[in-house]
């Protein structure tokens, strides 16, 4: 027997502070998990970057191999780590909750639910199971002799244990590509382009809900004379008209309710106030937006020309010959820590709106069919938690682009140098500073000291080329959906102001039409 409306509202309120918690405590902490991962890596670049003297080239006294070992073993750990709760995150701790809430039902207690959200989530646990042991059989082929660097003898140094987490992470970023594609490539544009156009006047918004009443009010005094004097019973197609009139008036009278709430209300006057401060921050963003998207052009053609090994490590570049503005930023900055670490948590955070951006105005879709809407207030924890995957995921992926694409240099070597001027067997440029050069893949590895962030990165398009060759031609992906979410961007209208309320109004319509 279905269940009538007040009953489907009395058990969604009845579990929502407990949704809300459990849902909230989980996409907090995965979140915090992977953004504290990130802002490991402006670290990671300075602890290296500390080791040379930028006058001289070469090591400072204390910078011997044994303390720049301990230093990167220590990052390294740190890395991994983050890497394995992620992974615990993302293959049980988040599908169990997510199946938890599945499992919602009147007559089922606590214990049954719990035993289906295992006996769900233990299909994740085989998937981690089954990539583990694919990663312990993958071997790496042999270098050929053109890649006979220090460089690349330190990336093949690995253990078993690290290989095979590298491999799930580096599946788990692959996933991510495509949520980077999808959602952060139009939130890019979409982000900055609503703050410059802002949402529509309050009173224009308010003109066209009026005229739409007119318009609907219209409809149902012709359906209404249609009957009126006669005995004739409404036809069903009739009845639905009616009906569906009905709603949309019940939604537009909600919408002309909030408008008018919102036109007396004090936020509306501060954000009046505060409109072209907007606007200059969302032309600021555009301008970042297309700075970023301009360097990853650059980056991925360069790549094609100046890779050391090609396809076969998923074109890893040794020294970018194209001038990359956001990495030669980046690269002057760290000298001047923590301007690069501020900076580098402004990038991270900007992509990270952008995501949310896209995920708000495209929602969570399966192919066509739109799963969640993400709104303030009114996302389904099922949905939030769906959300934290795909944030989650997404953030591994903003990593590799990073570390790859955006800043290949500075995340690779930071503002490192080295002497590449000898006498005798000696380094010496104390009268020669223009043989003092930046560091790459290419200059020797005891003075240029690789990031473990890059080293763990490039392990992925050395052991596993078509995961490397697959990131390679995803990021030509992005490009061309920034493109388009640009396209959508500039002739999307400004957002109304009373959305919120619509999709509530809407929310509750479909909810009574499942009573009995």
């Amino acid at each position: 027997m279905a269940l009538s409306a007040p009953v489907l509202f009395t058990r969604h309120y009845q579990h929502k502070y407990e949704k809300d918690v459990i849902a909230t405590v989980v996409t907090i902490t995965a979140l915090a998990l992977v953004l504290g991962c990130l802002a490991i890596l402006p670290v990671d670049i300075f602890l290296v970057s500390s080791t040379v003297n930028p006058t001289s080239g070469l090591k400072y006294d204390w910078a011997t191999p044994e303390a720049v070992d301990q230093m990167k073993d220590a990052v390294q750990l740190v890395y991994y780590l983050c890497y394995g709760c992620i992974t615990f995150f993302c293959f049980f701790l988040i599908p169990f909750a997510y199946f938890y809430f599945e499992e919602e039902d009147i007559d089922i207690n606590h214990g049954e639910r719990i035993k289906n959200a295992f006996k769900y989530t233990s299909f994740f646990v085989l998937i981690s199971l089954f990539l583990l042991l694919f990663a312990v059989f993958i071997k790496p082929d042999r270098p050929p002799p053109e890649w006979d660097l220090d460089w690349f003898k330190a990336i093949l140094q690995e253990t078993m244990a690290e290989k095979t987490l590298t491999f799930v992470v580096a599946c788990l970023g692959v996933m991510g590509m495509f949520i980077f594609v999808g959602y952060t490539a139009p939130g890019l544009s979409l982000l900055p382009i609503a703050m410059i156009k802002g949402k529509r006047g309050l009173e224009e918004e308010e003109e066209d809900v009026n005229d739409q009443l007119v318009v609907i009010r219209e409809h149902q005094r012709i359906l209404q004379s249609k009957y009126s004097g006669t005995n004739k019973v409404m036809t069903t197609h009739d009845y639905r008209s009616m009906e569906n009139l009905e709603d949309q008036e019940r939604i537009l009278l909600r919408r002309r309710q909030s408008i008018e709430e919102d036109q007396r209300g004090l936020w509306k006057r501060i954000s009046r106030f505060f409109r072209p401060l907007e606007a200059a921050i969302g032309t600021l963003g555009l301008i970042l937006s297309l700075v970023i998207v301009f360097s990853m052009f650059l980056t991925i053609v360069d790549k094609v020309s100046s890779s050391l090994c090609g396809s076969q490590c998923g074109y890893i570049i040794t020294h970018p010959k194209l001038f990359n503005p956001v990495n030669f930023i980046f690269v002057n900055l760290s000298k001047l820590f923590p301007l690069d670490y501020v900076f580098m948590v402004i990038l991270i955070l900007y992509f990270f709106m952008a995501t949310i951006s896209g995920l708000v105005n495209i929602g969570i879709r399966f192919l066509w069919l739109n799963l969640y809407k993400i709104r303030q207030g009114g996302t389904a924890p099922q949905g939030l938690l769906v959300m934290t995957v795909f944030l989650t995921l997404n953030l591994l992926a903003l990593n590799y682009v990073v570390s790859t694409t955006v800043v290949p240099g500075y995340a690779h070597f930071g503002s490192q140098v080295y002497c590449n001027y000898t006498i005798g067997d000696r380094r010496d440029c104390s009268d020669h500073q223009e043989a003092i050069l930046p560091c790459d893949l290419q200059a020797p590895i005891d003075i240029c000291t690789p990031t473990a962030s890059s080293i763990l990165i490039d392990r992925v398009g050395i052991d596993t080329p078509f995961l490397g060759l697959l990131f390679y031609y995803l990021q030509w992906a992005f490009l061309v959906v920034f493109l388009l979410g640009g396209l959508v961007s500039l002739c999307k209208r400004p957002r109304n102001n009373a959305e919120a309320a619509e999709d509530l109004e809407e929310e509750q319509r479909l909810l009574g039409s499942t009573s009995a």
